[in-house]
């Protein structure tokens, strides 16, 4: 009998260990960490502001965009609310592509 309670004792401290390296192993993964990100528009007219591939991820800030006006200039959001630029574009639900120049996170230029 206590050659019993001592191998039932013994599983019992493995699986709770192994239990607990692996609880301890989840909670250390590293989580994808959510960046602000910037985008310059690449064309000189409004036409064309609502398409992801009309802008181009840049460093940083990005430029200055000098007075502000009716063509979009570049625009910064939040990775971890908007992963891509066209979900960020679709999320805003522009009518048209003169009203991105004056979305949320957009700043515009002459």
């Amino acid at each position: 009998m206590k050659k019993i309670f001592k191998s039932v004792l013994v599983a019992t401290v493995v699986v709770a260990g192994l239990s607990g390296a692996f609880a301890f192993k989840s909670d250390s993964v590293v989580k994808k960490s959510a960046a602000t990100v910037t985008y310059v528009y690449s064309l000189s007219t409004p036409t064309g502001a609502r398409t992801a591939s009309n802008w181009t991820l840049t460093p940083g800030s990005g430029p200055s965009c000098g007075t502000p006006g009716e063509v979009p200039c570049k625009v910064s959001f939040d990775t971890s609310v908007y992963p891509t630029l066209q979900t960020y574009i679709d999320a805003q639900h522009f009518a048209s592509d003169q009203e991105v120049a004056f979305g949320a996170g957009v700043i515009s230029k002459e």
